[in-house]
Order: C-alpha cells, then sequence, then structure tokens
C-alpha cells in the first residue's frame, strides 16, 4: 500500500500506487487537493521508512565520514541515534548546540521573539507508567487535526528570526505557564549580561508574567487580550480623545499595496498590579476573520430585529397612548446602535370577536377601532463603519519606561517583528520537509523534535549569513529561476545548492564542467568548494 499526506492539513492516508497525485482530494478537506507521496508499504501497517534508498544519490562519505555509505543510513540506525539523543536529555544538548552557534555567529539576543506551536502525531503513545517525560496528548491544535495527538514546540527567535531557544513540550502545555517559566530563565538560558527584551503575543500577558519578568529585571512587549476590560476602556478613550498619531506604512511593508497603515495613542494604565505604557494601534486594515464575523452578526441581529418587529406589528392597542408606550418598551429591549428604527402608531379598523355564540344582536358593531405600530429596521452604515473601526483597533503594552528611546511607533514595530518567529515555525511545520511524525516512543517522538529544532538553527543561519553578507554589497543575490534578492530566504539560498553534482574519477571528487557552480552564494555563506570534499581552487 501507498500512503500519502495532504499538504494543507497533515491527513494521511492510503491511497492507489497508480493514482495521479496532483488530482488527489483530500478525505478530511474537500478543497484541499494537492497529496505528497511519503511512504510506501509492504503490509498495512509495516512502513519502511527507506531511508538508505533516500541517501542513495548523496554523498554520504562527505556528509558523514568516509567509511559511511547509504546501507548504513537505515530506520534503526535512525531509532538508534534517537536513543543516544534521547539518553543525553535533548533539552540541554540542543541547548549547547544553541550557545555555541550564537557565540560563533555573533546572533544578538537583545530582543527575543517567542511562541508556541503544536505538531500532530499518528499513533496513541500511551504512558501509564509516567515513564516519559514528555506527554503526547490531544489538546488546542494549530494544525486544525484535533482528532490527533500532538506535542507542542516552544521557541524563542532573535530580530533575525535565529533560535535562541527552544522547547519540546507537551501536547496539552498552557502558553501562559511556559512564557511565564520562560521568562523567569530567561537570563539564565541566553548567558545573557543585559537583560533582553522580551517579545510574544498576548499568552504573555499574565500576571504571573509580569511579575517574574520584574523580578528578573526583563521588560516585556505584548498584545493585551480582550479578556481584559481594560482593552475596551483604552479604544473608547482613544475614540474619545481622537488625537491619533499617523504612521502610515511601516518600512518593510512599502512596496505592498494592501499593506495596512496605523495610527496610535499612547496611554499609561496600571494593569495587574504593574504600571504599563499601552499603545492604542488603529490598523486601515480590518482582519478577515474579524470582518466576516462582524458581517455575521449583523445579518443575524438583523434577521432577529425583523421578526421581532413582525410579532409587534400583529398586536393591537385599544389607544394611540398604549401603542405607543409599547414601542418605547420594545425599543429599550432591542435597541442596537448598528441598526435604526422608524415606528408610527396607526389607527385602523378591525373585525371584532364575539365573547357569546349565537346571532349577534340588532346594535352590534362587528368593527371595532384599534391602534397598530408600524415599525421598519434598518442598517446604520455610520455606525457599522465606526464598528469596524473600533474592531481593528488592537493594545500592544509594554513595561518600557523610556518613551525616548522606545516611542509607541517603536514598540508597534517590535511587536510586528513577532512575525519572525511565525516564519520559522511555517519551515518545521511544512509537510514537504517534516512528514508524518509516527515512532514508537514518546522519548523518540521528543528527541525528534530536537533534530527538527536543530536543523531549524542551521537553516536559520544560512538565511542570516547570505543577508548580512548582501547587506553591504552592490549587487543582489540571483535566485533560482532569474529574480534576485538582497534579502533572501533560507529556501531560496539552498534552492541555488539543487542542481549541485560531484562525481568521482579515481577516487578523486570532481565537479563535472556542465554544472554551474554558484560561487557567489558559497562565498555570501562564507565557503567554497571544499564543502563538496573537492580541493580548493586556489
Amino acid at each position: 500500500m501507498v500512503k500519502a499526506i495532504c499538504e494543507e492539513c497533515g491527513l494521511i492516508e492510503t491511497v492507489n500506487e497508480q493514482v495521479e497525485w496532483d488530482d488527489q482530494q483530500c478525505r478530511l478537506s474537500p478543497g484541499h487537493r494537492t497529496m505528497a507521496l511519503v511512504m510506501n508499504f509492504l503490509a498495512e501497517g509495516q512502513p519502511m521508512y527507506r531511508l538508505s534508498e533516500f541517501f542513495e544519490k548523496s554523498d554520504t562519505a562527505n556528509l558523514f565520514g568516509e567509511n559511511i555509505s547509504p546501507e548504513n543510513l537505515s530506520d534503526t540506525t535512525f531509532g538508534r541515534t534517537l536513543d543516544k539523543i534521547a539518553d543525553a536529555n535533548p533539552r540541554i544538548l540542543f541547548g549547547s548546540v544553541l550557545a555555541e552557534a550564537i557565540g560563533r555567529e555573533g546572533v544578538t539576543t537583545n530582543v527575543v521573539h517567542a511562541d508556541t506551536t503544536s505538531k500532530s502525531v499518528q499513533g496513541i503513545y500511551e504512558d501509564e507508567n509516567d515513564e516519559y517525560d514528555l506527554e503526547i496528548t490531544q489538546g488546542y491544535s494549530r494544525d486544525g487535526n484535533r482528532h490527533l495527538n500532538q506535542f507542542q514546540i516552544g521557541l524563542a527567535v532573535n530580530r533575525n528570526g535565529v533560535p535562541v531557544i527552544g522547547d519540546i513540550l507537551d501536547g496539552n502545555d498552557s502558553d501562559t505557564t511556559w512564557n511565564t517559566e520562560l521568562i523567569g530563565e530567561l537570563r539564565q538560558r541566553l548567558a545573557a549580561d543585559e537583560p533582553p527584551i522580551y517579545v510574544a503575543d498576548s499568552a504573555a500577558m499574565s500576571e504571573d508574567s509580569l511579575d517574574e519578568a520584574s523580578a528578573a529585571g526583563i521588560d516585556i512587549i505584548s498584545r493585551l487580550p480582550r479578556t481584559y476590560n481594560a482593552v475596551d476602556a483604552l479604544i473608547d478613550r482613544a475614540w474619545e480623545i481622537d488625537e491619533w498619531n499617523d504612521l502610515g506604512k511601516f518600512v518593510n511593508d512599502e512596496d505592498d499595496e494592501d499593506a495596512a497603515s496605523y495610527q496610535i495613542q499612547t496611554f499609561q494604565k496600571h494593569i495587574s498590579n504593574h504600571d504599563l505604557r499601552c499603545v492604542v494601534v488603529h490598523s486601515s486594515t480590518l482582519d478577515g476573520r474579524t470582518n466576516r464575523r462582524i458581517d455575521n452578526d449583523l445579518d443575524s441581529t438583523e434577521e432577529d430585529l425583523e421578526d421581532a418587529v413582525g410579532q409587534l406589528a400583529d398586536r393591537s392597542f385599544a389607544c394611540e397612548p398604549d401603542a405607543q408606550e409599547a414601542w418605547e418598551t420594545w425599543l429599550d429591549d432591542h435597541d442596537d446602535s448598528c441598526f435604526e428604527f422608524e415606528a408610527e402608531v396607526v389607527e385602523t379598523e378591525q373585525k371584532k370577536s364575539r365573547d357569546k355564540p349565537g346571532r349577534p344582536p340588532k346594535d352590534w358593531d362587528p368593527y371595532e377601532t384599534v391602534y397598530k405600530i408600524a415599525a421598519s429596521v434598518q442598517r446604520d452604515a455610520a455606525a457599522i463603519a465606526h464598528r469596524k473601526k473600533r474592531a481593528s483597533c488592537f493594545v500592544v503594552v509594554t513595561s518600557l519606561e523610556d518613551s525616548e528611546e522606545w516611542a509607541g511607533e517603536d514598540v508597534l514595530q517590535e511587536y510586528k517583528e513577532q512575525q519572525a518567529v511565525e516564519r520559522r515555525f511555517r519551515v518545521v511545520k511544512d509537510p514537504k520537509r517534516v512528514g508524518p511524525v509516527f515512532l514508537d516512543r514518546p522519548d523518540r517522538v521528543e528527541a525528534l523534535g530536537y533534530v527538527m529544532l536543530m536543523a531549524l538553527l542551521v537553516y536559520s543561519l544560512i538565511e542570516r549569513r547570505a543577508r548580512v553578507a548582501l547587506q553591504g554589497a552592490d549587487e543582489p543575490m540571483d535566485l533560482a529561476g532569474g529574480p534576485t534578492s538582497f534579502r533572501p530566504t533560507g529556501r531560496r539560498v539552498l534552492e541555488r545548492f539543487e542542481n549541485m553534482l560531484v562525481s568521482r574519477v579515481d577516487g578523486k571528487r570532481e565537479i563535472p564542467d556542465n554544472v554551474d557552480v554558484p560561487k557567489r552564494v558559497l562565498e555570501l555563506l562564507d565557503l567554497d568548494v571544499t564543502a563538496y570534499g573537492i580541493e580548493s581552487e586556489e
């Protein structure tokens, strides 16, 4: 049998070997159609990882040592390697690798951006005897795979996206708890002389986190979650004062026509027993999900109001004052700032009903005068526009006191750089880089998680080296396919080496004459052809 994985939602399926891969449709998410082959099965439940085949066209002797051949790189070897990493305490091991890399590469850690994500795994991983440190279980899934167990990844990177701290966490660990613990350990884990500035999303905003940061002398930049009443109060105050500082688009967004422009107002607020600077931010672009939520809420409210108006119109009143009083009571119960109401009391005749059966008396008047309410509901465009403008506001908070060194604009800019850690999660979770995880023990899963973080570290350093070298360059780097860039991603740098070919002639490694060696890219990375086991041309 053949297993395939949906590159968008991560669902693994058994499919026919003869299937047309580009035309596959995901069973879980019908809108997803791209499927990628991940492994062959000789029999159901008997996976053959075929690592040896993966390395068949690689120079394993140059990569791993002269005596290493593809046959040595089997799934058994991989499992034993994970066991050795697990026995060596992978968290401490990875911390040592990080410290060495930070020192060698001169990576700055004065500002760190932290966040967590989840990684779904195949399998049950029951640990009844609490034998393993890592608990693989269900939790809040960022992958959308809520039917699968998972572990979590806690990652802190610097402004350039280079990992400086990484943790593999239980599948149901709390983001808030991890942030609090990391803040308390931050200076020790970074071996930093000066306390770094800690940037994180709203999960870092808790009284415990603020207490830890204050005790450690660490300043925080975060987003105030809407669970705090202070958010609405600050936004209301900002619109009431209406003295916005127009920042426009930020430098990194200037070439993006759809990029938002920003306005800010800054206030001081006492939150969770700490005095914080609060930057109320108004974005010109409303988040798509928020916009849809508001529109859906307006549709639902309008439907309810029209039903309620219909029920009111069916009622009859004996006099005009009674009808007017009923309308005012209804308005108190249904008033909504996003809707306008119009109503008038109408005098009309209606047929009376008799309480007694039989023929009515001769002086019986079958009609009576009653009063009804004719009302209409329509949307208030101006109020809705204001509601959406208000919804496009959020509050960034910081404990940084120096408003000259860290103006409100700088605080917002640093918070926006939180994308640095989010971009790294996209790398480590890309199903084309990291396929479905199915190992037999939680300690091996944990070890694999740290191997993934080590690979991410190398990827990030490759990107950093290229970008640092290009900062003072006159010419951009040529990318695969023709474009150029002064800020290539790690993926775009590595693409330049995909067509490299090394052959052996009489036991000596050589690069064929028809192979285009990306010499400039090697120079940007402070490397040369000796990386391929070839003697330098100099």
